[in-house]
């Protein structure tokens, strides 16, 4: 009977019988070595752990200027989303210490006004996302950003979607605060940047920042009650995100390459798009897939423009897909900051 034999990197397999092991030409014996050479364990200087590249480089086309960014006062864009209601409109939301607004914009970055958003406060917003909720258009503000790691609670504020008449809001324009929720993490402080809602389980996930690998955190989004603290749920660690590279790590912040800034759920729930400083990177779900699982597989390369070759994305803070799930608009920071469109191929 045959005995077993063990090749590295393959596993256990039948040995043939002595006689028949003696038939083995010096040619065989030299392709054997050749395929343990070039096929064994670690052969591409990976270890294991270590995330997993991304799978795929061609789901969307290259970053095209759509336009800049109009809003005089819309310094420190730190969230874009496309209107529910009106076609041809984004929302946006400034970064920390510049008032509760939500500034509205064309798709080419034209000014069509703000919002103010009545009760609110501005500590540090990072998060924005439209969705519906029972049929309502809603818009979700995260003001969860904490450089420092300092709060011990966040607060999401849930509006209406303001209606448009006209060309753009007049600066009158006033929204009020369907409800917000107050939270806390489970373990201890976290900084936030990516925020998105599934409407189907009626929950909002939250993606930490500065934690190596990012964590992924889950809120009910109509709490029975707004009063008290919600804790959040840790659902997974996203940890395929590719590490900054040898050269980003060389380059001035180049450290902070691989930090999600922002997260976003296409309008049929079939895809995630979480933006980095230096790409973005597509999630791909199944109609039974938890988000948790499908965040913490691996994720198809999305190409940007690197910050040293493209001044107009030289701070990445917000990502958006299209109603239609088709295109990606991404933006930076910085006062006429440029809007990015990418076509799905």
């Amino acid at each position: 009977m045959a005995g077993l034999v063990f090749w590295p990197g393959y596993g256990v397999a039948p040995m043939a019988p002595y006689n028949q092991c003696m038939k083995i030409s010096g040619r065989y014996l030299l392709v054997f070595a050749l395929i343990f050479l070039f096929s064994g364990p670690n052969c591409n200087g990976q270890d294991e752990g270590k995330p997993v590249q991304p799978i795929d480089q061609s789901s969307f086309g290259a970053a095209q200027l759509a336009g800049r960014i109009e809003a005089h006062r819309l310094v420190e864009c730190s969230g874009l989303e496309t209107s529910l209601v009106t076609g041809d409109l984004l929302w946006a939301v400034n970064d920390g210490g510049h008032g509760p607004f939500l500034y509205a914009l064309g798709s080419d970055g034209r000014n069509r006004g703000r919002v103010l958003v009545a009760g609110a406060q501005n500590r540090d917003w990072e998060g924005l996302e439209t969705f519906f909720w029972r049929g309502r258009p809603m818009i979700l503000i995260a003001d969860f950003g904490d450089n420092d790691e300092q709060y011990d609670t966040h607060t999401l504020y849930i509006v209406a979607e303001p209606p448009l008449y006209g060309e753009r809001y007049g600066e009158s324009a006033i929204v009020d605060i369907a409800w917000r929720i107050v939270f806390l993490y489970p373990d201890r402080k976290h900084d936030a940047e990516g925020v998105a809602v599934d409407t189907v389980s009626e929950k909002i996930l939250v993606l930490t920042k500065r934690d190596n690998p990012p964590l992924l955190f889950e809120l009910p989004l109509r709490p029975p009650s707004t009063d008290q603290h919600i804790v959040a749920h840790h659902v997974t660690t996203v940890g395929r995100i590719p590490p900054p590279s040898d050269k980003d790590l060389l380059q001035k912040h180049g450290t902070f390459q691989s930090q999600p800034t922002s997260l976003d759920f296409s309008t049929d729930g079939l895809q995630a798009v979480v933006l980095t400083y230096k790409h973005a990177y597509l999630f791909k779900r199944s109609n039974h897939d938890s988000w948790g699982k499908v965040l913490s597989g691996n994720p198809i390369l999305i190409p940007l423009p690197l910050p040293h070759n493209d001044s107009d994305l030289r701070q990445r803070e917000a990502i958006c897909f299209t109603p239609d799930g088709r295109s990606l608009l991404v933006t930076s920071e910085g006062r006429g900051a440029g809007i990015f469109r990418l076509e799905a191929r």
